[in-house]
C-alpha cells in the first residue's frame, strides 16, 4: 500500500515538473515573437478555454469526435484481438499476416482520409483512418504479450496434448490481458489525436476538428489552442484512467 502511495505521488511529482516546463517554454516562445496570431497569449487561451464549457455546441462536437475514438479504437482492438489469436495457433498465418501489417504501417494517413472522403462521408471518414492507424499498433501488442507467454507453460501444454482452443483460452489470453490492458490509454490518447487530425482534414462539422477547423480559418488562435489543450487533456485522462485500473487490478491479484 504504502509503495503504490508512493509510486503515485511520485508520478503525480514528474508529471507537475513536466507541465511547469511546457508553461516555462510557451512563455519564452510568447515574449520571443510577440505575435497572437503565432503563439497566442496564455492569458487569453485560458479565457477562451473557460469559455468552451459555456458552448452546447462544443459539447456536442467533443461527444462526437470521443464517441468516434471510442468506436474506432474498438473495432481495431477486437479485430486485432482475433487475428493475434489466430497467429498464435497458426505460424503460417502469422508469417503472412505480419506482410499486411507493414503495409498497413506504411499507408500515408493523409492520403487515406482524402480517398475515403471520395466514398464515404466526412463523418465516416475520420473513423476508418483512426481504426487503420490503431489496428497494426494494437496487433503488434497482442502479439508481444504473446511472444512473452511463459514457454514452460506452453511445453507442458504441448507434453499434455491441450487443444489449441484451451491452449489459447486458459494459457494464452490470461497472460496477455494484463500487458494489453496497460497500453489501452496510450491506445486511445493516440486515437484521439488521429481521430482529431482526420477530422480537420476532412472538415468534420460538429466534432472537435470541425471547430478547430473554424478557429484557424478565422485566425482564432487562443481558441485553437484551448481546443489543442482539450485533446491533450482528454489523452492524459484515458492513460491516467488505464493506469489507476491496472493498478487496482494488480493489487486485487496481488492481495489473493
Amino acid at each position: 500500500m504504502k509503495n503504490f502511495k508512493r509510486a503515485t505521488l511520485l508520478n503525480i511529482a514528474w508529471a507537475a515538473v513536466a507541465i511547469v516546463i511546457i508553461f516555462i517554454v510557451w512563455l519564452i516562445a510568447y515574449a520571443c515573437v510577440k505575435n497572437d496570431y503565432v503563439v497566442p497569449d496564455i492569458g487569453s487561451t485560458f479565457a477562451a478555454f473557460a469559455e468552451l464549457f459555456t458552448q452546447s455546441s462544443f459539447y456536442s462536437a467533443f461527444g462526437n469526435t470521443f464517441l468516434r475514438t471510442l468506436i474506432s479504437f474498438a473495432v481495431s482492438f477486437v479485430l486485432a484481438a482475433a487475428l493475434a489469436s489466430v497467429s498464435a495457433v497458426c505460424r503460417p498465418f502469422r508469417t503472412v499476416f505480419a506482410f499486411i501489417i507493414s503495409i498497413l504501417r506504411t499507408l500515408p494517413t493523409m492520403a487515406i482520409t482524402l480517398m475515403l472522403l471520395i466514398w464515404t462521408n466526412p463523418r465516416v471518414a475520420p473513423a476508418i483512418v483512426t481504426a487503420l492507424v490503431l489496428f497494426p499498433m494494437v496487433y503488434s501488442q497482442f502479439v508481444a504479450a504473446i511472444d512473452g507467454v511463459d514457454p514452460g507453460l506452453l511445453q507442458m501444454a504441448q507434453v499434455y496434448r491441450v487443444s489449441p482452443r484451451e491452449k489459447l483460452t486458459k494459457i494464452i489470453l490470461p497472460s496477455v490481458g494484463s500487458e494489453v490492458g496497460a497500453q489501452i490509454g496510450a491506445g486511445l490518447s493516440l486515437g484521439i489525436k488521429i481521430m482529431v487530425s482526420a477530422e480537420v482534414l476532412s472538415y468534420t462539422l460538429n466534432s472537435l476538428g470541425g471547430i478547430m477547423q473554424q478557429a484557424r480559418l478565422y485566425a482564432e488562435m487562443p481558441r485553437f489552442a484551448a481546443l489543442t489543450i482539450v485533446c491533450i487533456i482528454t489523452g492524459l485522462v484515458f492513460e491516467l484512467l488505464t493506469y489507476c485500473l491496472n493498478m487496482a487490478f494488480s493489487r486485487r491479484r496481488g492481495g489473493r
